[in-house]
């Protein structure tokens, strides 16, 4: 077990770690949101007079559209529409800032966003009913974080501003919460200004979604919409599309079940037979519960990352990797002239790099102060370091489970790991662990005696 003190202070670094990660993970947000080319409108949209002259405003004169215009062009968008033209990794991406399960199709994660956000409307009635003074301190920023506003370094005065501005949007200007929910997003890592006024930050960010349209949508936009004809032939290309979503949803849902199926099936065949050709004598209950011993991919996950950071000198080493991919991509997208927001691109990239002298601070303050891990020169780990590692992963198996995984990764039962196969484990899943460079020199150095492994199968559940 880990002593007191360690453990202490490893929950407090990981806390400002994920503090990062959530950094990290509205920047990812906001690229892809920028890579899909923004929200998409239906007919009526680009057809009324309010966003046609809300975009007269921000394209062709330059003019900076008042809270009005703003306003009005956002109550266009409903939940609904708004929901069903969000891409695939946009539904992700949101579904992750709002603290969802990400997993799942494409209507089940709309599903999951309508329901959180009718309870946040519920929520919303309450605070409006009772008054944002009423809510303590606490109240208030469990309230603000549900929305998605920032409230680290922020005040409590400051916090109920924003949440009475959102309360007044939401109910009583009929503005789509998911459209407040992005807009939050995209003002996330940015510090509210001394003279700005909370009410004129969530307008802001309301505008910043707005104006990541693409710009064949703008163009649009821009024309009369005169004939009925074409509206009722618009209504009827809208029916079509939703119709194949529909068609394709249906079927991605029927091969995942018939999946599922035949593979219940076959187990159950193939337990059957094990059953059949063993003799009574090596059915036993105690051997049998130890054999049966498995990790989730989710506990195997944690325990790489724990790895990860209590054996390396840099415990933000995944993050750093991630943070580069994400500035080679804004690169490449500030170049690219089919870029939907160039305004975008220079918010996003400037996020970026406040992230990346985040994340240099805390390496310099934490570095390898973490470190309790040492691999030896074969690649190796003892039993004893590997039982720290589960020890402080959020999901931890049982104890008679967690002992029966690290006999099973012990092969040669002499007390120690190879590094390598725990995380070649992970590798299997697909969950992309990084290594640096002295971990993998460690790792390479014992590949001349891996010559027996861990099945993945017997690791971890399927």
């Amino acid at each position: 077990m880990l002593p007191s003190t360690f453990e202490d202070k490893f929950a407090a670094e990981e806390k400002q770690r994920k503090l990062l990660r959530v950094r990290l993970d509205m920047a990812k947000f906001l690229q892809e949101t920028l890579r899909e080319s923004g929200l998409k409108a239906n007919a009526h949209i680009v057809g009324s007079e309010a966003f046609k002259e809300f975009f007269r405003k921000v394209r062709s004169t330059g003019e900076s559209p008042s809270a009005s215009d703003i306003v009005n062009v956002a109550k266009l968008f409903d939940d609904d529409l708004t929901l069903d033209n969000l891409s695939r990794p946009q539904l992700v991406s949101m579904s992750r800032y709002m603290g969802l399960n990400a997993f799942g199709t494409d209507n089940f994660l709309r599903g999951a966003i309508r329901a959180r956000l009718l309870n946040i409307r519920r929520d919303d009635q309450l605070i409006d009913a009772e008054g944002v003074d009423s809510l303590s301190t606490s109240e208030l920023q469990a309230a603000c974080q549900a929305r998605g506003i920032r409230t680290s370094g922020i005040s409590p005065a400051r916090l109920r501003e924003e949440l009475s501005t959102w309360i007044q949007l939401h109910l009583h200007n009929r503005v789509s919460g998911v459209l407040l929910v992005l807009g939050r997003a995209f003002n996330f890592d940015r510090k509210p200004g001394e003279d700005e006024d909370g009410k004129t930050a969530v307008i802001s960010s309301l505008e910043n979604v707005l104006c990541g349209l693409p710009d064949n949508l703008l163009n649009e936009a821009e024309l009369e919409v005169d004939s009925e004809k074409a509206t009722y032939k618009k209504k009827l290309e809208v029916l079509q599309q939703q119709q194949e979503l529909i068609e394709d949803e249906a079927e991605q849902e029927q091969k995942e079940e018939d999946a599922r199926r035949a593979k219940r099936e076959a187990d159950e065949q193939e337990a059957e037979l094990a059953r059949e050709l063993l003799p009574d004598s090596e059915l036993m209950p105690e051997a049998a519960e130890a054999e049966n011993a498995r990790m989730t991919t989710e506990q195997l996950n944690e325990l790489a990352d724990a790895l990860l950071v209590l054996s390396s000198k840099s415990s933000v080493l995944k993050e750093r990797d991630e943070l580069r991919a994400l500035m080679e991509e804004n690169v490449q997208a500030e170049e690219d002239p089919k870029s939907p927001s160039g305004a975008l691109t220079k918010r996003i990239r400037t996020m970026l790099t406040k992230i990346d002298q985040q994340l240099q601070d805390y390496d310099n303050r934490v570095g390898s102060s973490l470190q309790m891990i040492s691999a030896d020169a074969q690649g190796r780990i003892s039993v004893q370091d590997l039982q720290k590692a589960l020890a402080v992963i959020k999901h931890k198996p049982d104890d008679e489970v967690g002992q029966a995984v690290i006999e099973k990764l012990d092969v040669d039962k002499d007390g120690f790991v190879e590094l390598e196969h725990v995380l070649g484990l992970v590798r299997e899943e697909g969950l992309g662990i990084l290594l640096d460079d002295e971990a993998r020199s460690i790792i390479g150095q014992g590949d001349e005696i891996k010559n027996s492994k861990p099945r993945k199968e017997d690791i971890v559940q399927e």
